[in-house]
């Protein structure tokens, strides 16, 4: 199976180095400016993950990830947000985010949240053998 994720940015060509680690990772993307488009989409085919900027155009990233939440709460979700982590936190409580990195090129901060998704997802996590 293989995991779906959106990248919502205002301007894609800066995407590029988190559509490189979602390509390393596995992940099928698609890359959108538009976050009411994805929101459309998401409620009919939701993907496994979005990567979302706080300072979209039309919406804040944390507006985005309350409506998503509405038509796909199963969708993980990264911000992208150079804000403090406390400030940050205090305005996310409640979205339930993986994380946040602090710009499209954190791609040490987007690694460690993606290895921590894909082992949330991972079909084999928790099941230990019975034989003994």
């Amino acid at each position: 199976m293989e995991l779906k994720a959106a990248v919502i940015v205002n301007d894609a060509s800066q995407a590029r180095p988190i559509v490189e680690s979602l390509s390393r990772k596995g992940f099928a993307r698609i890359v959108e400016s538009d976050p009411q488009a994805v929101l459309e989409a998401c409620s009919v085919n939701p993907p496994d993950l979005v990567i979302v900027e706080d300072r979209l155009r039309g919406m804040t990233g944390i507006r985005f990830l309350a409506e998503l939440l509405k038509v796909s709460w199963t969708t993980s979700a990264i911000l992208i947000s150079d804000e403090d982590e406390e400030d940050l936190h205090d305005r996310t409580e409640g979205l339930g985010i993986l994380g946040a990195i602090r710009a499209t090129d954190d791609v040490e901060s987007l690694d460690i949240l993606l290895d921590r998704f894909l082992q949330i997802v991972s079909p084999n996590q928790g099941i230990t053998s019975m034989e003994g």
